[in-house]
């Protein structure tokens, strides 16, 4: 008895805080809570930082900072740091958190700047940081995260002559030096600089909201400029969807869940962000799909049947309602066994008892628009009808999509206003 309550003792030693333990970690807490308080974007923005290799924990704090009115900016080339920093509009996302940009080209980013003032314009900025590492991977990284948008340009824009401005530098560089090799050789004379290429930027329009977004995420691994669910949030929470933190925040209690429980069905929103199909013991097809909201991401498990009903709807970026119930096993995070998956984007007209279509009128099948129309609606998959309707053949085409509110803003820029309809 008395070895048993040694041992008690003994375990709980490793691990208790004496009193001094305890006073240092007391004071601790007590200075980031009031630093928190007084100056919650400086604090975000260090805890932003401290966290940069874990996406789940980054993901949770941006929540966070939403929920503080704390706006996370796009990174900038004249004013993003190495770092999370706080600007007068939020916290600047950091460009070390970027994909496909190196530690050696930021520091030459930041030094450069530091030198030589601001960059004035895109094809100043290639220039000065041409022999500072900068190459096309990551100037591509750069426009994508829209760390050129304050300048005015487009992402769109950008993304079709960068290959060409890097091209021209190249060039021009190329003609400087064998400048001066007949400088210093038998031709005399002196030598001119020759001039950087101009910058002709195309008349096209700018990549549709859930594109931005999704070039965003794949070069930060986050949604900057705003959320595909943004324009669900409210209907999801009508169908009584929770939101997966919830869930997964619960289920992480160190006494256990309170609000759920193993077994309960739920229903869940978000988008796709990835999933991958593999063969059980019986021969039939599943899939693991990962579904984010804008608090955490959440595995599904989708069997033959659901795939066989609802296959269409698992694609990347796609926008679904899920129901399933909750499945906790072998320590892992909680997992959602689906029931049922659809489009988002079919909740508003199906609530109402109003499926709307969205009618598109152009003079010509053979309009030169078509192609981006038709590039805008394969990335709003869905089940709502689009029309498009020719006026030199009086014909109309039918075709899916989930009409979006960023979809029907993109369409009507490219068309007018008077030639896109939702009724």
């Amino acid at each position: 008895m008395a070895q048993s309550i040694y041992d008690e003792i003994y375990d709980f030693a490793n691990y208790a805080f004496n009193k001094a333990h305890a006073v240092c970690y007391a004071v601790v807490a007590y200075q980031t809570a009031w630093y928190k308080c007084h100056y919650p974007k400086e604090y975000m923005a260090a805890l932003l930082t401290s966290v940069l290799d874990s996406s789940d924990k980054v993901a949770e704090y941006i929540a966070e900072c939403k929920e503080w009115n704390i706006a996370l900016l796009p990174p900038d080339i004249n004013e993003s740091e190495a770092d999370f920093t706080v600007s007068e509009g939020g916290i600047r996302f950091g460009l070390v958190a970027l994909k496909g940009v190196g530690r050696s080209v930021i520091n030459g980013m930041l030094e450069e700047r530091s030198k030589n003032g601001p960059f004035t314009d895109f094809m100043d900025f290639c220039d000065r940081m041409f022999d500072k590492d900068l190459n096309r991977r990551v100037l591509e990284s750069l426009i994508k995260a829209g760390a050129f948008d304050r300048m005015g340009y487009k992402r769109a824009q950008l993304m079709e002559v960068y290959g060409q401005v890097l091209d021209g530098i190249a060039a021009s560089r190329k003609r400087n030096l064998e400048g001066q090799m007949d400088l210093f050789g038998m031709g005399g004379g002196e030598a001119e600089e020759a001039a950087l290429p101009a910058l002709h930027l195309p008349d096209v329009a700018e990549y549709p909201p859930q594109q931005l977004m999704s070039m965003e995420k794949e070069v930060t691994g986050l949604y900057l400029t705003g959320h595909p669910m943004d324009a669900y949030r409210e209907a999801a929470k009508m169908v009584g969807a929770v939101t997966i933190g919830s869930i997964l925040g619960d289920f992480g209690r160190e006494d256990g869940p309170a609000r759920y429980r193993d077994g309960e069905v739920v229903t869940i929103a978000g988008v796709i962000s990835t999933y991958k199909t593999r063969t059980t013991r019986n021969n039939t097809l599943m899939a693991y799909v990962t579904l984010e909201d804008d608090t955490a991401s959440m595995e599904l498990l989708c069997f033959s049947r659901v795939l066989n009903e609802s296959g269409g709807y698992i694609r990347e970026n796609s926008a679904v309602l899920a129901t399933g119930k909750i499945s906790v096993r072998d320590e892992k995070e909680p997992q959602l066994m689906v029931d049922s998956i659809r489009p988002l984007g079919d909740l508003d007209g199906k609530a109402q008892g109003k499926p709307e279509k969205l009618w598109l009128r152009l003079p010509t099948r053979e309009d030169p628009r078509m192609r981006k129309i038709k590039l805008a609606l394969s990335f709003f998959p869905g089940e709502s009808q689009a029309v498009l309707y020719f006026e030199d053949c009086k014909k109309r085409v039918g075709t899916r999509c989930m009409i979006h509110p960023a979809l029907v803003q993109d369409l009507k820029e490219r068309l007018g206003e008077e030639n896109v309809v939702v009724k």
